[in-house]
């Protein structure tokens, strides 16, 4: 499933940055029982924005990213949990271009060791956390469409030494949009270091079962970084996709002519991939840029008689790059700019974010 999600990536990229501010402890007592209030408040948009590729909702050349999320967490000795709040623009492909309040997570956990720890509700499926582990931009970069926040969700994570692992179950997953994409399967396994770290995911799905256009898919991806020095870095970033999608669909009742209802079949496999190389420098704690060289294929861009869609401008594959400017006066505040060349779906992507 490749779907434009840029919360799921600003939520991706905020978790290290979210760790350096200091939630609110609203409430503490003498029996183990601890709850902080944390939260998020973002304004930006992209700028020079291209409808051709699919990312974005409308045909505007400035697509808003406004974005804001309010959430509580909290332990209880071992059990933890969280409830966030999202309040967001629906500005990716299929969205209603609307803000849209929404909730994020809602899910418990039991942590059986320090190390070792179970999830169940509303939470992000293993691999979201490290989808994006190689890649040190923000949000303009090559994508691994992984199911992200997937309610009904059993996870587990754990670590041995330098070895860190995990799985989870989603129940009936749904897209961004609320179709079915039926029972996920995911999970990574990789080593980190403080120089060179990797990680390797890989996600399975079996398909809505002709309730929506998504059918069975599978996913592998790739992240890698390598810390040179404490102010230079270079990361890889890959996925490899196969998709089945829907090529016909038939109304559930013919009767009813305002029957929206239909059953979907004729699913036909699609294969995607994609990878990029980025880097980060350093300058000191308030400054720092990033760049990426990103190269991005997919089966139904080819022209040789695809069945999908007429081809795009640029092809059966897609190269651009993107170089971006980092300014952080406060440990949870930052502004950014990150300009595109190439075949990218922006010109600019720029935005500030407030983490407490």
């Amino acid at each position: 499933m490749r779907q434009k999600i840029n919360v799921r990536v600003i939520a991706a990229a905020s978790l290290l940055l979210a760790a350096q501010s200091q939630a609110l402890n609203i409430f503490e007592d003498q029996y183990g029982h601890k709850m902080d209030l944390y939260g998020e408040i973002g304004t930006g948009g992209h700028f020079g924005a291209d409808y051709e590729y699919g990312e974005f909702y409308t045909d505007e050349t400035f697509v808003d990213d406004t974005f804001s999320s309010l959430g509580i967490k909290g332990t209880y000795d071992n059990i933890y949990y969280k409830l966030e709040m999202d309040y967001q623009r629906e500005n990716w492909k299929g969205g209603s271009g609307d803000m849209v309040l929404a909730v994020d997570k809602s899910f418990f956990g039991y942590r059986i060791t320090p190390k070792h720890s179970l999830e169940f509700g509303l939470t992000d499926t293993a691999f979201d956390a490290y989808d994006k582990y190689g890649d040190f931009t923000f949000d303009t970069t090559v994508e691994t469409g992984e199911a992200g926040d997937q309610s009904s969700t059993l996870k587990y994570d754990g670590q041995l030494g330098y070895i860190k692992f995990g799985s989870s179950y989603s129940y009936r997953g749904k897209s961004e949009s609320g179709s079915e994409l039926g029972n996920i399967y995911n999970g990574y396994i990789g080593f980190f270091h403080d120089i060179f770290s990797v990680v390797v995911g890989t996600e399975r799905r079996v398909g809505s079962d002709g309730l929506s256009k998504y059918g069975k898919q599978e996913l592998t991806g790739l992240g890698m970084r390598l810390n040179v020095t404490e102010a230079l870095s270079f990361g890889v970033n890959g996925y490899q996709e196969e998709e089945y999608i829907s090529q016909e669909k038939q109304p559930i009742d013919l009767s009813d002519v305002e029957n929206s209802e239909y059953r979907y079949n004729q699913y036909e496999p699609l294969d995607r991939s994609g990878w990029l190389i980025s880097s980060k420098y350093v300058f000191n704690e308030k400054w720092e840029v990033v760049a990426s060289h990103n190269n991005e294929e997919h089966e139904e861009w080819d022209d040789k008689g695809s069945v999908f869609i007429d081809q795009p401008s640029w092809g059966a594959v897609r190269n651009w790059q993107t170089f971006g400017v980092n300014f952080r006066p406060h440990r949870s505040v930052i502004f950014s700019a990150e300009v595109n060349t190439g075949e990218a779906a922006q010109d600019l992507y720029a935005y500030t974010r407030i983490y407490f």
